[in-house]
């Protein structure tokens, strides 16, 4: 990455940078994750921000280093992050917007689950709730956009989708996402030490699973 074009922004003890586009967001959090001088490294789908120790750098040292080690990110930084497969299940029950999905991007309703399962994703950015993720896919798909009316309650586990973004519902809220299926898997557990199923940079697949297997998943405890 040239140094010359990084344009960095120092306030209190953060530190955030303007970045090309998603890919370039995460590589960079992927090489600077190691390093034990941030306290956090924040990745959005055109920034990356840090958080330093005020005790232990002043902002003068920690721009010069945030500086440095963003003009060494490379490519192979994205090889580290952790591979997750998630179950989805592609009922009716479970996705709403799937014939509306289906005529827009072309796809024969009966073949989009087997279609969305087979493609390979990227976590860009946590956000709108806690556990709320954002997903970038490398294919190419047409950009379908949001329903023109978005829905009241949208349940936790929903898959969203509006082309080469994907979506995931970590609580029932209010969305406009067109929804295509539902996973069984809690997506934020406030009882776990790490809260949150998906982080930024994480590779993401999925895998059709039917009702019995998503009601399995989603109450072990039953079986």
């Amino acid at each position: 990455m040239a140094e010359a074009i990084l344009q960095l922004h120092v306030c209190d003890d953060w530190i955030s940078c303007a970045l090309p586009d998603a890919e370039t967001s995460l590589m960079a959090s992927a090489s600077l994750r190691h390093n034990p001088q941030w306290l956090e490294i924040v990745a959005g789908l055109d920034s990356l921000a840090v958080q330093f120790d005020p005790a232990h750098l002043d902002p003068e040292e920690a721009a010069i280093l945030f500086r440095q080690q963003l003009t060494d990110v490379g490519k192979h930084a994205l090889d580290t992050f952790e591979k997750i497969e998630i179950p989805v299940c592609y009922d009716d029950l479970f996705s709403p917007d799937l014939n509306w999905v289906s005529e827009r991007l072309d796809i024969p309703t009966a073949d989009l689950p087997a279609w969305h399962s087979g493609l390979q994703f990227n976590v860009t950015m946590l956000g709108f709730m806690p556990g709320f993720a954002y997903l970038s896919c490398q294919d190419k798909i047409a950009e379908i956009g949001r329903l023109d009316r978005p829905r009241s309650k949208v349940a936790a586990g929903s898959i969203g989708i509006t082309g080469r973004q994907s979506c995931l519902y970590s609580f029932e809220s209010p969305g406009g996402w067109p929804i295509v299926g539902r996973t069984p898997i809690k997506l934020f557990d406030s009882a776990n030490d790490h809260p949150t199923l998906l982080s930024a940079g994480q590779h993401v697949s999925f895998r059709a699973i039917d009702r019995d297997e998503f009601e399995h998943l989603a109450h072990p405890a039953n079986r």
